[in-house]
């Protein structure tokens, strides 16, 4: 199996440093926000800073984060080449527990995914279009 692409990076984010957060990544950098303002209204928990046509950071805004050692970052979401069944089949031969299996939005819209810890604790998401 060889990933094609990091789908998106899913980052919590402090809500009092959200305005420095979106100021840079939309106004210093050039980013486009998407869903930003259905997050501002309350419809969404979420939203995206689009990176490039295949690539997004979810951004979650918390009113609490932990302390900045790492521990923000959600998740990691790899898109890989793989049929999902094969891909389940993989993990599931190395002996390592599906967490969640589902069907997510992600930078190139909705694919099936298969949440797994790795061996430090951080959680990857496979997803597929396969």
């Amino acid at each position: 199996m060889e990933a094609t692409a990091i789908d998106h990076v899913n980052v919590r984010v402090p809500e009092d440093e959200l305005d420095d957060y979106v100021s840079f990544y939309r106004d210093g950098m050039g980013f486009d926000l998407e869903y930003y303002d259905e997050y501002r209204a309350g419809e969404r928990d979420f939203f995206y800073v689009r990176l490039g046509p295949e690539c997004i950071v979810h951004v979650s805004p918390r009113e609490t984060v932990p302390e900045r050692t790492g521990e923000t970052v959600n998740h990691f979401a790899v898109l890989v080449d793989e049929p999902m069944a094969e891909v389940k089949a993989r993990i599931e031969a190395a002996g390592v527990e599906v967490l969640t299996e589902a069907v997510r939005e992600g930078a190139v819209g909705e694919q099936p995914c298969i949440y797994v810890s790795d061996p430090v604790g951080y959680t990857v998401e496979f997803k597929t279009a396969a």
